[in-house]
């Protein structure tokens, strides 16, 4: 029977053991909110259901799920707390407002306890921030949104529990996050530079336009926000001269405002996601990779998960606010642990000079969501479509990465399928760029979404994207914002 470590204490779990207790730590997290929780009392009351009749897993499969329309925009901040009052929150932070409007999460000690155990072992196993000295450099946004203030806690966090990392907060400015890294980074053995996606590539190309040689550092990178492919992956390490170590180089976060961190990669995600990518590992619980969007791994102890309605992920967790069955509205599923006693994969892990048993831990996989969608001929095409097609076009090294799509009509009232794309730095717009770049991204989505190559199989010329370019820079962002890949009509 295979044993798998804890965080904490030390104790050691088989699967089995590790899986029964997580379901118990979440349905004493259950009980705890209906008696202490004013509005989760009122809406278990409103629903019928006595708590303390729920007691195994199929009883708590039929409590309500949560979500924001059918909870948390229903009571105030006070209701929703523990014990109906806000005393014990230390800060509060904003959904960034990609899905909606936004809403307010407070936060207190506990949870900066829980995110700070959970990202120490990143900082410490993934990048060896416990041998010499580590920059953090947090390219977040520090204001009422979630991550840059998380992140800020939990590398002090880490700092003051034996990590020897100093962190430096330039946030959402690019030019002073290179000044900082260029002044300080000879100073550290490393710097870990964190930050959104997109932004991450526009510190690395201004740095680049601005004398830094990035394979002189040795730079990683945490990512959060939004999901990463291999293949932007291995661009971002090959901007920063990292040619070797491209499993623990950098790590992509999945989080949310409601309860922060969630779950993140780990090499060993990694490696198992390039492998069910390449085929040489395989699973009948994931069939088709070109589906998903992440892989990451979570500690069950801390973060129940379970598979909902319609695909969509359902968290219990001791939030600031708890989240009990809450629904997260993003699609995906878990696998099972057991997943890493494929042979193909140790054997792939012995060649990538990868520890499986550093990371015993469940998987999490996301598809992409329906928030950054859009509907075309009533299938859905999802922003990692086109962030996949943009990649392995001719033309993707002369697109920034940033893009907008929507779904118009057009005179003849026939939908229209609009892209506006922002090149590159020094690359100006053309009509043969937006012409040939259409036909690529037809081409590029047909490989990864089926239901579109049976529409351009079928229509033709109607199913190609409307290309717009734009020059470097002119599409906005918002500071502290996701974004906004999708343009609703």
């Amino acid at each position: 029977m295979e044993i798998l470590p804890t965080n904490d204490s030390g104790t050691s779990y088989s699967v089995t053991q590790l899986e029964e207790k997580a379901f118990i730590n979440a349905l004493q997290l259950f009980h705890e909110a209906a008696e202490q929780v004013p509005a989760y009392k009122d809406f278990l009351n409103n629903a019928g259901i006595k708590h303390l009749d729920i007691q195994s897993k199929e009883a708590f499969l039929h409590v309500p799920l949560t979500d924001k329309v059918n909870y948390f925009s229903k009571y105030s901040l006070q209701e929703l707390s523990w014990d109906g009052t806000l005393a014990n929150a230390k800060y509060i932070s904003k959904s960034s407002g990609s899905t909606g409007v936004p809403f307010f999460w407070p936060r207190g000690e506990a949870q900066d306890m829980v995110i700070g155990n959970l990202t120490q072992p990143i900082y410490e196993k993934i990048f060896s921030a416990n041998q010499g000295t580590t920059l953090f450099v947090n390219s977040f946004s520090l204001g009422v949104w979630i991550a840059g203030m998380e992140f800020f806690n939990s590398s002090r966090w880490a700092a003051e529990h034996g990590t020897p990392i100093t962190v430096i907060t330039p946030g959402i400015d690019k030019e002073e996050t290179v000044n900082q890294i260029k002044k300080l980074a000879p100073m550290y053995s490393r710097v870990i530079l964190a930050g959104y996606p997109p932004f991450i590539k526009d510190i690395l190309d201004h740095g680049s336009a601005n004398g830094v040689e990035w394979a002189t550092i040795r730079m990683n990178f945490l990512f959060g926000g939004e999901a990463v492919s291999e293949v932007w992956r291995d661009n971002i390490l090959a901007r920063a001269g990292i040619i070797e170590d491209s499993l623990t180089r950098s790590v992509n976060i999945y989080g949310m405002a409601e309860s922060g961190i969630v779950a993140h990669e780990t090499p060993t995600s990694i490696l198992l996601r390039r492998c069910l990518i390449d085929g040489s590992v395989a699973t009948p619980l994931l069939p088709d990779m070109a589906k998903v969007s992440g892989l990451y791994q979570y500690d069950p102890m801390v973060r129940y998960f379970e598979r909902g309605v319609e695909d969509s992920i359902v968290i219990t967790a001791n939030a600031g606010l708890p989240l009990i069955r809450y629904n997260t509205r993003d699609n995906g599923g878990i696998l099972p642990v057991t997943i890493l006693d494929d042979p193909s994969l140790a054997i792939h892990a012995k060649e990538s000079h990868v520890d499986l048993s550093q990371w015993q831990r469940p998987f999490i996989y996301l598809y992409g969501r329906k928030d950054f969608s859009i509907s075309f001929y009533a299938l859905i095409i999802y922003n990692e479509n086109i962030k996949y097609a943009l990649e392995h076009s001719q033309y993707g090294v002369q697109c920034s990465g940033l893009f907008i799509m929507s779904v118009d009509y057009a005179e003849n009232m026939n939908q229209r399928f609009d892209i506006t794309i922002e090149l590159s730095q020094d690359i100006e717009p053309s009509e043969k760029i937006s012409r040939e770049l259409a036909k690529d991204i037809a081409e590029n989505i047909s490989l990864v979404n089926s239901e579109y190559a049976k529409l351009y199989g079928s229509i033709g010329e109607r199913a190609l994207p409307n290309v717009t370019l734009l020059a470097y820079g002119q599409i906005e962002t918002t500071p502290g914002r996701k974004h906004r890949w999708v343009k609703r009509s």
